[in-house]
């Protein structure tokens, strides 16, 4: 509807008034005060309502309509009175309306901050249920060490205190968890050793000094755990074993290693390369050391220990598992370039005596190609073995998928896990299994479960970190 003539502004005005009382000059003088209003001051846009034509000049009506109020109230207030001449009558005094309460000013609510991402650098389930992880948390200046733990098999991951006092920048840390209220913290920060234990869930932590050794690895069996150190060249040491029972305690010092494996850390590195491994009473360590690689036995729970071989060649990394006291199986890379020569070995006695199953590349002190000898498969290096049984193991690599194999370690297969978050990512950090269907692997993105052996393997909810 549209208002182009004065004709169709005075229709509108008969029908805004009672058309029974058409009052001398009432008309004239809507009309006369309607005009000046709208040649004073424009017709408001109405923010909601599209501009299109006609709507203009009905807005207009209904503005002309609006400012009739008040006539329209004076007149209304005439329905009962006689249409002949009016009498004269003095206007009403109308209440003066109150001010208007000022609009509350409310300030606008600052955006939320970007919640923070955990990102896992160790991993370790005591059961298929709890866990337990530690890592980093990073905003664009800092970032903080931060303890995660899990009860529903990492469904939700509930933050742990940690008070200890660790250098990030310059720190090498891993953790052990015998339950949801058991874990061991360890490692190496600025070139000090470090070996804490909780055992009220993070409640309250217990730290224990160890001189001037690094700590190299924590393992659990017999109702212990027991915890291995290594030195630097810096800082000359005895390497030594310490135990503490799984459900809290002193520790105790089981007295120095054999000096085969308390050769100091040369390895352009001071990541403390010595591993544990513990089945039973029986235990085996691995010093790593790149210059006088060395492996180690005890059959009574670490009272004696014996020299085994290692077949591995001096300058190669090495990486030990075990499945029970006589099957073993050791892995070797020289990790100079990728893809690394790469060896698996395998022992049915212990590591009395070794047979070499698979090799990946070739060059000096590795073992050549060989018609007996099956295929790593691998174009990264080895870093972490998880050995189920004499048949089924599980290999992390770095630069390369986790692999799997079910013939004792003559093939083997890459896992079902996605290339991009594994060997397109960078490889796996780590592996391990509590038994033999459930297992877990990681890299900085995420960690990964499985429940079925590893026939497949799930995506756990990332960790959010709210920010401060």
């Amino acid at each position: 509807m549209s208002v182009n003539t004065e004709e169709e502004l005075n229709r509108l005005v008969h029908q805004a008034i009672d058309s029974r009382l058409p009052g001398i000059g009432v008309e004239q003088r809507v009309l006369e005060h309607a005009r000046e209003r709208i040649t004073r001051e424009p017709a408001p846009r109405i923010p909601w309502m599209p501009l299109g034509r006609g709507v203009g000049g009905a807005f207009i009506a209904l503005a002309v309509i609006a400012l009739l109020g008040g006539a329209l109230g004076l007149t209304l207030s005439l329905r009962n009175h006689s249409t002949s001449a009016p009498a004269k009558t003095a206007l009403p005094i109308l209440p003066t309306s109150p001010p208007a309460t000022p609009p509350v000013v409310v300030p606008p609510t600052a955006a939320p901050s970007t919640a923070l991402v955990f990102t896992p650098t160790a991993v370790s389930f005591a059961t298929a249920s709890d866990g337990w992880t530690i890592g980093q948390v990073c905003n664009p200046s800092t970032c903080a060490l931060a303890v995660y733990r899990t009860t529903d098999a990492g469904t939700r991951w509930m933050p742990v205190h940690f008070s200890a006092k660790v250098d990030l920048g310059n720190a090498t840390l891993n953790i052990r968890a015998a339950s949801s209220a058991d874990v061991w913290i360890w490692g190496a920060s600025d070139g000090h050793g470090l070996l804490v234990a909780t055992h009220n869930g993070g409640v309250s932590w217990q730290s224990m000094a160890v001189g001037n050794a690094l700590v190299a690895d924590v393992e659990l069996a017999q109702g212990t755990a027991w915890a291995v150190t290594t030195c630097s060249i810096p800082k000359p040491c005895t390497a030594t074993l310490f135990s503490q029972p799984v459900g809290g305690g002193a520790w105790s010092d089981l007295g120095a290693l054999p000096a085969a494996v308390g050769a100091p850390i040369d390895n352009n590195s001071t990541i403390p390369l010595a591993q544990l491994v513990r089945i039973g009473d029986d235990a085996w360590i691995l010093d790593a050391n790149q210059q006088g690689p060395a492996l180690v036995r005890s059959q009574n729970n670490g009272r004696t220990w014996m020299s085994l071989p290692l077949p591995c060649t001096v300058g190669a990394t090495a990486i030990l598992g075990a499945s029970s006291p006589d099957h073993v199986m050791l892995a070797c890379g020289n990790e100079g370039a990728f893809p690394a020569p790469q060896e698996v070995w395998t022992s049915s006695d212990g590591g009395s005596k070794w047979i070499l199953r698979s090799r990946e590349g070739y060059n000096s002190g590795f073992s050549p190609p060989a018609a007996n000898v099956g295929s790593i498969d691998s174009g990264g290096a080895p870093i972490g073995l998880a050995v189920l049984s004499t048949t089924t193991a599980w290999m992390a690599n770095d630069r390369e998928d986790d692999l799997v194999t079910h013939d004792g370690g003559a093939t083997w297969i890459h896992a079902a896990l996605p290339p991009d978050s594994f060997g397109g990512g960078g490889g796996a950090e780590g592996i391990g299994f509590v038994d033999s269907q459930h297992g877990w692997t990681f890299v900085p993105g995420g960690i990964w479960t499985t429940s079925d052996g590893g026939t497949t393997w799930h995506l756990l909810p990332g960790i959010t970190v709210p920010a401060a």
